[in-house]
């Protein structure tokens, strides 16, 4: 998880007053500097749940600050951290999350799939290279999208396809993807769909 959270590093190197931090970065209706703080606010979210062993949703720890984007990035950056170093903890335990009873590999790919895919969003719309880590984005799907299959393309591709931001050859873009963010043991073998309403998470 901190793997990916270091590769928002480019991210980081954007002056905070260049306007292209205003751009929207799709597909959220976010701009880019919106994005980013999203993935602190997610993860803190997340690490909230895990500290508590939360078996429901627990109100928002966190939803925006102000602050200038390179803060954001580095917020980011902290709260994978304190998320990371919470999961230890958890052991065989499982949390709250909307789209199930986490483990902590599913917090951990669920983390990842925020950083990562968000990260790429807030990149495309500043126009900067956000080269994603291979082997975190193979690990990721593995555990949290077992169903897409690992030879159809690289996996920073796959992520992204799986998640709707490419397209990849034989894999349909489901606009209401979800996570196995339970056990792999609990999966029933399709791909997992959002049945709750879409909603902060």
């Amino acid at each position: 998880m901190t793997a990916a959270a270091d590769a928002l590093a480019p991210l980081a190197a954007v002056d905070d007053d260049d306007p292209r931090w205003s751009t929207i970065a799709a597909p959220t209706g976010w701009t880019a500097a919106r994005t980013v703080e999203h993935i602190a606010d997610a993860l803190l979210f997340y690490a909230a749940q895990v500290a508590r062993r939360a078996q429901h949703r627990l109100p928002v720890l966190r939803d925006g600050r102000t602050a200038p984007p390179s803060e954001q990035v580095d917020n980011a950056v902290t709260a994978a951290h304190v998320l990371d170093g919470l999961l230890p903890g958890l052991g065989t335990g499982r949390a709250w999350h909307p789209s199930g009873l986490a483990d902590a590999g599913g917090w951990v790919g669920m983390a990842v799939t925020e950083i990562l895919v968000h990260g790429h969003d807030a990149a495309v719309a500043l126009g900067v290279e956000l080269p994603l880590p291979r082997q975190v984005c193979a690990r990721t799907l593995a555990r949290v999208f077992p169903w897409v299959p690992a030879t159809a393309a690289e996996p920073e591709h796959l992520l992204l396809a799986v998640t709707g931001r490419a397209r990849v050859s034989g894999l349909s873009a489901d606009p209401e993807w979800w996570w196995q963010s339970a056990p792999i043991s609990e999966w029933d073998g399709r791909p997992r769909r959002r049945t709750s309403p879409p909603g902060w998470c």
